[in-house]
């Protein structure tokens, strides 16, 4: 159940295969109900989330939801006479893409609403709409499919550009790019869920055999984590003023085992002291991870979604 999006899903097809509607909903809240719909050449063009629980009378608890032939007849008539053109926006919020003659994706917008992502010239957008992937954070707060969005160029030999990522229009993640490398990414905090948390600022510091990873806290404090040749050299934390005030540093004596020196400042000598060594397995200590790559899979994009 790790990943499980929600307690029930009632999900409908067209005769191509493609989703025309899901309903899905955690044990403690109504249905989000979303209808899709497809231009002629097979793209997401609309995208409708009703704004409450659509099927009138059933208990909120039910999760029958269009599996009777009356509800299911009644439903896919509903999605058979949708007019795009003219949105009943009283009862759902409409959602269009438009695309360039290239065929991407270059704007998403809601319509009569102010929400709207806008690819600038020589961007494009890849859309999805995908599920939260935390089971407990789903289960108490709707198990909501997400509008994911990602901004990126359209060429692929550009040396200065950006990525950035939104959800449910919200912007979640972005990373700016030199001369082909990563200079700077930005978690956006999640107004939703994590409403006082403050946006974390990555800047990465590569040498030829060093490769840094740095996050600033709101306090300016930071906490490094540090790979040499794709393995964790050393961690540490970093007062506001520069000072290091702990750090573990790793030795692999072997593929199997390594060593962990484990020191915190002196505040007299103004040094790092060592405070314990250990042996650990290999196996057991923390994995690369890659925390700059905006197209990564991570929790501010995964379970992102408005309540």
């Amino acid at each position: 159940m790790q990943y499980a999006p929600q307690n029930s899903l009632t999900e409908f097809f067209d005769n191509k295969g493609r989703t025309i509607a899901t309903i899905a909903r955690a044990s403690e809240c109504y249905a989000q109900t979303l209808v899709y719909d497809y231009d002629d050449e097979g793209r997401l063009s609309h995208l409708l989330q009703y704004k409450s629980e659509i099927f009138e009378g059933l208990d909120s608890d039910s999760t029958s939801y269009g599996r009777n032939k009356d509800g299911y007849l009644g439903f896919r008539q509903m999605i058979a006479d949708m007019v795009y053109e003219h949105p009943d926006t009283a009862k759902y919020q409409q959602t269009n893409i438009e695309y360039d003659k290239d065929g991407d994706a270059v704007k998403a917008y809601m319509v009569y609403g102010s929400d709207s992502i806008v690819a600038p010239s020589g961007y494009k957008l890849t859309i999805a709409v995908k599920p939260c992937l935390s089971f407990w954070q789903s289960d108490l707060n709707g198990g909501f499919y997400i509008f994911h969005v990602t901004m990126e160029p359209k060429r692929k030999d550009l040396q200065n550009y950006k990525v950035c990522r939104f959800a449910d229009y919200l912007p979640s993640m972005e990373s700016q790019y030199r001369n082909g490398r990563i200079v700077k990414t930005v978690w956006h905090h999640d107004p939703c869920i994590e409403s006082d948390d403050k946006d974390l600022v990555f800047i990465p510091i590569i040498t030829d055999d060093l490769n840094v990873y740095s996050v600033t806290w709101e306090d300016g404090s930071k906490h490094q984590r540090v790979y040499k040749d794709g393995l964790l050299a050393y961690k540490q934390e970093i007062s506001r003023y520069g000072t290091a005030l702990k750090k573990e540093t790793y030795s692999f004596l072997s593929d199997k085992k390594v060593k962990v020196t484990f020191e915190t400042i002196d505040y007299k000598t103004k040094a790092l002291k060592t405070i314990s060594t250990s042996v650990m397995n290999v196996p057991n200590m923390e994995k690369f991870r890659e925390d700059m790559n905006v197209i990564s899979g991570n929790y501010r994009w995964e379970n992102y979604y408005n309540k």
